[in-house]
Order: structure tokens, then sequence, then C-alpha cells
């Protein structure tokens, strides 16, 4: 095998990565069109109360009416359309938590790595919930208008989530003495 082959082998799965990050420079735009909310933090507020936490009402404030929403589970529009996307998240996976790092302002688009951990307790393609805990690290671009979040492209490796579940087995959820023989000997 040559360099220029690993090389390939090793860049390959990041080249979605690269792609949008490429994508949101190219797209962004004049400070004069730049959201006047702060965007950064509208971003976060966005992952912890209405996708962690399905709080409508936050999401009524902070994501317009006609908003488009893209996901590797389909689009949704507006408010209602993250609930949805929010909701099927945490019928799928109990404990969800968020956490953004480093978002980054372009003009009217913010830029973000997340994580996320939980348990899959639902179904989730397929898959019958095992209790297997999953954990994922991607990508967000949110655009803004001056007030809310007009579009979004949410992207995480739906592979990686799958593989997590499916190497699970129960007996990697038991400590030492759940192994340990029971009876006489």
């Amino acid at each position: 095998m040559t360099i220029y082959q690993r090389s390939r082998r090793i860049l390959c799965p990041f080249r979605n990565h690269i792609v949008f990050l490429v994508t949101a420079l190219m797209l962004s735009i004049s400070p004069a069109h730049a959201a006047s909310v702060d965007a950064p933090a509208v971003s976060i507020q966005f992952f912890d109360a209405v996708l962690g936490a399905i709080d409508l009402d936050v999401a009524a404030t902070i994501v317009s009416v006609d908003a488009l929403l893209h996901t590797p589970d389909g689009e949704f529009v507006g408010p209602g359309g993250a609930g949805q996307f929010a909701t099927a998240l945490q019928n799928s996976f109990s404990n969800v938590t968020f956490v953004v790092q480093e978002p980054a302002l372009a003009g009217d688009l913010v830029t973000m790595r997340w994580a996320i951990t939980g348990v899959h307790t639902g179904t989730y393609q397929g898959l019958v919930p095992i209790g297997a805990p999953v954990s994922l690290t991607d990508l967000a671009i949110l655009r803004f208008d001056e007030a809310a979040i007009v579009e979004q492209w949410i992207v995480y490796d739906r592979l990686t989530l799958v593989e997590q579940v499916r190497s699970f087995t129960p007996a990697d959820a038991c400590d030492a003495e759940c192994l340990r023989p029971t009876g006489n000997r």
C-alpha cells in the first residue's frame, strides 16, 4: 500500500467536515448582513433548550416560522419541526446531553462542533433498544436573519451511531459482580 492510499483512507472520514467548513466560509457574507442577535449564544440555546429539553416555547422565540432544518433524518420546518426532530431523538435515546464547542460567527452563519451522549432506550433505525451508551461529535451550521434561525444543517455520522448500538452487549453494562456465577461450587 502506498503512502497516497493510506493518506486518502485517513482523510476520507473527514471529507464531510471539510466540505461544510469550506461551504460556510464561502457562504459567509459581509458583516453588514450579520445577524443582530447574539447568534453563537442562540445556537447554544438551540442545542440545550430545544434539542436537549424539547422546550417548544424557546423554539418559538429562536427558530423562524419558515426555517428549514436539514438533518440526516430528514428535513423539518419551523419551531414545530425542530420539536419533532428533538422528540424523535429523545424517543430513541434517554439521558441526552449536548455539549457545544467552538461556535464561530461568519456573517449570518454560525458554525460549531457539537457532541451528544445518551443511552439507546428506544427504536432507532430499526434497532431494538438494548441500553447501549452512545456518543458522537459532529458539526452544525446555523443561518440567522436579524432575529432568529432561518436555516440549519446538522451533520452526524449515523453509521457510527448504529455501530455503537450494534457492538454493545448487555454484559457490557454489568459490573464484575453480575458476571460472577451464582449457586454452590
